[in-house]
């Protein structure tokens, strides 16, 4: 093959790439797992960071790499101690976020978590963290601290049916 068609191929491939890319729906990752439209930290981003996270970023002092703790929101926020002008976390901005930017590394001496720890977040895991990066990474309360609401009651279709108010979320409903 001469020299030029060389170029027109990987010329014409990248094309082909970057139109794939751009034409890829961010609400969906690779797998076909539909991101959320509002991601909350319990439901969507408590369980990745305590899997795989918590154990070197968490509560035990004793185990905690480079000082960043990020069950805690303020610590989350705050600068890293081993530079005061990068965050773990910048609300709203996943491009200044090092979280975000570790865990998505392409090179793996650098990428979190570390390949000695045998855990990986998934293409979907990070578009989740990605995603609530940009709408705010709003830290919510374990639920267990949460106090219970009571719950507008679903209207139903046989009213008769209904002897008290569980019935009405036992029997379908309009």
């Amino acid at each position: 093959m001469s020299p030029n068609k060389v170029v027109i191929y990987w010329v014409t491939l990248s094309f082909l790439f970057l139109i794939a890319g751009c034409n890829s729906s961010p609400d969906y990752s690779s797998n076909g797992e539909r991101v959320p439209d509002n991601i909350r930290y319990n439901l969507h981003i408590r369980p990745i960071l305590s899997d795989k996270c918590f154990a070197c970023h968490g509560p035990d002092a004793n185990k905690r790499q480079v000082g960043l703790r990020l069950d805690i929101a303020e610590n989350a926020y705050k600068a890293l101690d081993e530079n005061p002008t990068a965050h773990a976390l910048v609300p709203g901005d996943p491009m200044s976020s090092q979280v975000f930017l570790r865990i998505s590394m392409e090179d793996p001496t650098r990428r979190m978590p570390p390949a000695e720890s045998n855990l990986s977040l998934t293409a979907h895991e990070i578009k989740l963290i990605r995603k609530w990066i940009k709408q705010g990474s709003k830290y919510e309360p374990h639920w267990a601290f949460i106090a219970p609401e009571k719950p507008e009651l679903p209207s139903v279709k046989d009213k008769k049916w209904v002897r008290n108010e569980i019935d009405n979320f036992t029997l379908l409903t309009d």
